[in-house]
C-alpha cells in the first residue's frame, strides 16, 4: 500500500501529508486535562477524519488513547484486520447481520432497542458474550432511547441478561460548543438527563462499568462531563471543536494536502478562467493551473472566494473550480511550475481548513473527510 501511495504522488505529485508526532502530541493534550482513571476513546470513524483510520488510531493509542471509536462495523473490522486489538465501539445502528461479525472480531456495538439485545443474546450463545454500550437520545434526535423509563428497563435488561455484557452508557452532546458557560445551557440540561437514567439503573442492580458522553468540545469546556471517559474527535486532529471561544488549547493540525503547479499562462486582461468565465482578468495576468479538484475534495463552492498558500505568498483561486483541476492568480507573487502549494495546512489567511471552512459557513470536519481516496495519504 505505501509503494503504490509513493507510486500515485510520483504520477500526481498530490498527496495528504500527515504527521503521526502531531496525533500523538494532541492525544497526550487531551489525555492531560483529564482526571485520574478518565479513559479516552479516540474517534476515528470516516478513515479518522480524513487521516487514514488504521496510522491516527497507532498514533492516539501511542499518545494515551484507550480506546477507538468508529461508525460502521466495516471500519471496526478494518482496524482489526490492520492488526489493531485495542478497545473499538461501533456508534452506529446494530443491523442483525452485523452480530456475528462483531463478536468474531470482539468490537463493542451500540445498543438502543430491545430485539437488538435479543438478536445478540441469540448469535452469543454459550460463547464470548456480545459486548455492549447502551445509548441514549437525550436532545440529539438522532439514535438512542428517548423515554428515561425505557432507558432504564433496557439498561437493566442489558446487565441481566445471557450472552450479554453491559460495558457502558452514552449520550451524544448536540450543542457542546454553545457559549462555555459551565452548569447553562443544553449540554448541561442533557448531561442531567443522562445522570437521572444512570442514578436510577444502578438503583436498581445494574453495574455500569462506563458512563460517557464528553466529544471534543465538552471534554474542552468542563470536566463535569468527563465522567469515566470522554470521546473526542475534531481535537486530535489538531482542530479547536468550537472557534468562535477564541481560545487555543495548543492543538496542532495534523494533515497537510499538497501539490504542485502543473502551469503558468500569462495571459492579457479581459481573459475569461474556468467554465462560464465567472472570473475575467482585469490586466495582465499570471494563471497557474493545479491539478487538484472537486472530485479530489477541493470544494466548488470555493471558486473566486478561496486561497491556497505557496512559498511566496497567498495565492487566490480564480474562476470554478474544476472536477480534476484549479486554478490560482499568481501574478504578484514568485510563482514557478513545479511549486509546492498547500491547499489545506497550519493556521493562517490561506491554506488553511479552518479558513476555507469559515468562508463557506461550514466545519473543519467536513471538508477534512472530503478529501477523496484518489489523494494519497504520506505518513511522516
Amino acid at each position: 500500500m505505501v509503494c503504490l501511495d509513493l507510486v500515485r504522488i510520483v504520477w500526481r505529485q498530490t498527496f495528504a501529508q500527515v504527521d503521526r508526532r502531531r496525533l500523538a502530541r494532541n492525544a497526550r493534550t487531551l489525555k492531560a486535562r483529564l482526571g485520574p482513571g478518565v479513559r479516552m476513546m479516540a474517534s476515528v470513524k470516516a478513515n479518522a477524519y480524513g487521516h487514514g483510520a488504521v496510522e491516527a488510531s497507532r498514533a492516539f493509542l501511542a499518545g494515551g488513547a484507550d480506546a477507538l471509536g468508529v461508525a460502521t462495523m466495516e471500519e471496526a473490522v478494518g482496524l482489526r484486520e490492520a492488526g489493531i486489538t485495542a478497545d473499538i465501539l461501533v456508534y452506529g445502528k446494530l443491523w442483525s447481520e452485523s452480530a456475528l461479525e462483531a463478536l468474531r472480531h470482539d468490537v463493542a456495538l451500540t445498543v438502543y432497542e430491545m430485539q437488538e439485545l435479543d438478536a445478540l443474546s441469540g448469535a452469543a450463545g454459550s460463547g464470548r458474550p456480545a459486548r455492549v454500550h447502551v445509548k441514549l437520545d437525550t436532545g440529539m434526535t438522532r439514535l438512542g432511547v428517548r423515554d428515561e423509563g425505557e432507558a432504564v428497563a433496557l439498561i437493566l435488561r442489558a446487565s441481566r441478561m445471557p450472552g450479554v455484557k453491559l460495558e457502558g452508557v452514552y449520550t451524544h452532546f448536540a450543542a457542546a460548543d454553545e457559549a462555555p458557560m459551565p452548569g447553562t445551557g443544553r449540554t448541561s440540561v442533557q448531561a442531567d438527563q443522562l445522570e437521572r437514567v444512570v442514578a436510577r439503573a444502578r438503583a436498581s442492580g445494574a453495574q455500569i462499568p462506563s458512563v460517557h458522553a464528553a466529544n471534543s468540545a465538552a471534554l474542552l469546556r468542563d470536566a463535569r462531563y468527563h465522567y469515566d471517559m470522554v470521546r473526542p474527535g475534531i481535537a486530535l486532529y489538531g482542530y479547536e471543536p468550537a472557534p468562535q471561544w477564541g481560545i487555543s488549547h495548543g492543538l496542532l493540525p495534523a494533515l497537510s494536502w499538497q501539490t504542485q503547479i502543473v502551469r503558468i499562462a500569462e495571459v492579457p486582461a479581459g481573459t475569461p478562467v474556468s467554465y462560464a468565465g465567472t472570473y475575467v482578468t482585469s490586466r495582465t495576468e499570471r494563471i497557474a493551473t493545479l491539478p487538484v479538484g472537486y472530485a479530489d475534495g477541493v470544494p466548488r463552492a470555493l471558486s473566486n472566494l478561496g486561497a491556497v498558500r505557496l512559498r511566496s505568498g497567498c495565492a487566490p483561486i480564480v474562476g470554478r473550480v474544476c472536477m480534476d483541476q484549479l486554478m490560482i492568480a499568481v501574478t504578484d507573487l514568485d510563482a514557478r511550475v513545479g511549486d509546492q502549494v498547500e491547499i489545506y495546512g497550519a493556521a493562517g489567511p490561506c491554506g488553511s481548513a479552518q479558513r476555507a471552512a469559515d468562508q463557506l459557513d461550514t466545519i473543519t470536519y467536513e471538508l477534512l473527510c472530503a478529501i477523496s481516496g484518489r489523494v494519497p495519504r504520506l505518513y511522516v
